[in-house]
């Protein structure tokens, strides 16, 4: 029976082979970034049509109009109140006027020296003005506070109207943040609709040929996938339950590499069975039992369990030069081939001498 013999390569091929994996386990998880990125833009709620159903149209309306009527209201106060300071500019130099003119009269009377009737008349228009200007000054004080009570009373439908919107709006933004979760959480179903198949399928290839010829690729594919998908878990459940996720996940990790150690005890495969088998003979141990192997002149020497010990003029060769059979388990360690006749190891697959392959219990 012939076995296919697998072949390592150079090292230059063997390391671009891993660089190229990683490369690839890098492209892969950039695509799988890319397809759970543009599922992300989907449009979610919007605010204004979520509003629209608990805000009324008119009320909106309304507040436009007095928010409009109080900025007319505080532009004519801002207009009376100007020309009420110019106003009183005005009644300032007209008192000044006065006041001169009058000072003028008293002297002409304490000196017996007639008022000119020039100022008299200038005296007389300046009272007239005088009178006149007060009477501006109260139709600006009259305006001013019945635009101040307009404004009041604007101010006060304004808030009005501004708090029942409000508390419209507060319902709507309860019910926004609840479309928003539901959004969140839909966007996560579609992310983890995608990539847990993805997942489970280079799940099932890491299984079956993580250790065949094409190990790298598979390894880099399942590790890309499996980061993407943890980060997509993290986005999406909160911190508390995440590391609940993160600690079971890591558990089922951590039991599954047990049940493959355990099983590769009990149920070992036949290429690391053979590697076992292959140190424990070159350290002249039985493979079943680890009881030293004492061929010949070997069964008075000690410590074979870490060293071999050779008498002075043997080799290997004759040592092992007979059948053999562990006195500890009763398993036949060397016998005559079938096709030489020569003495060979019982558990490796080939003779030593003719290299003849036979059926053994590793298969």
């Amino acid at each position: 029976m012939e076995t296919k013999r697998k072949t390592r390569g150079s090292w230059g091929i063997r390391f671009f082979i891993l660089l190229l994996s990683v490369v690839f386990g890098i492209l892969f998880y950039w695509l799988l970034n890319f397809i759970t990125k543009d599922i992300g833009t989907m449009e979610g709620p919007q605010y204004h049509a979520v509003r629209a159903r608990y805000v009324n149209a008119d009320d909106d309306h309304q507040r436009s109009q007095l928010q409009q009527e109080l900025q007319h209201i505080e532009r004519q106060l801002q207009n009376v109140r100007e020309k009420q300071r110019n106003l009183d500019d005005s009644v300032s130099n007209l008192r000044s006027t006065m006041d001169q003119l009058l000072s003028l009269q008293r002297e002409s009377l304490a000196k017996n020296i007639e008022f000119s009737e020039q100022s008299w008349v200038t005296l007389q228009k300046s009272q007239d003005a005088f009178l006149d200007k007060q009477k501006q000054a109260e139709q600006f004080i009259q305006q001013v506070t019945d635009l101040t009570a307009r404004k009041q009373e604007t101010e006060d439908k304004l808030t009005a109207v501004g708090e029942k919107i409000k508390l419209s709006e507060q319902d709507a933004q309860v019910e926004l943040q609840q479309l928003v979760k539901q959004h969140i959480w839909k966007i996560a179903a579609i992310q983890l609709g995608i990539l847990v198949p993805i997942f489970l399928v280079i799940s099932w290839l890491f299984m079956k040929y993580r250790t065949s010829t094409y190990w790298a690729m598979v390894w880099a594919a399942f590790i890309a996938v499996f980061v993407k998908l943890l980060m997509v878990v993290n986005d999406v459940f909160p911190k508390p339950y995440f590391k609940y996720i993160v600690l079971l996940v890591i558990l089922a990790i951590v039991i599954r590499i047990l049940i493959y150690l355990i099983r590769m005890i009990i149920a070992p495969k036949k290429e690391l069975l053979i590697r076992q088998y292959q140190q424990d003979y070159d350290k002249h141990i039985c493979p079943v039992c680890s009881k030293p192997i004492r061929i010949g002149l070997l069964r008075y020497a000690g410590g074979l369990r870490k060293k071999t010990t050779l008498v002075l003029g043997q080799d290997k060769e004759t040592l092992a030069g007979q059948v053999y059979t562990c006195p500890s388990c009763g398993t036949n360690l060397y016998d005559k081939c079938d096709s030489c006749g020569q003495i060979r190891h019982t558990l490796l697959p080939y003779c030593e001498h003719c290299g003849k392959e036979k059926p053994t219990a590793v298969q």
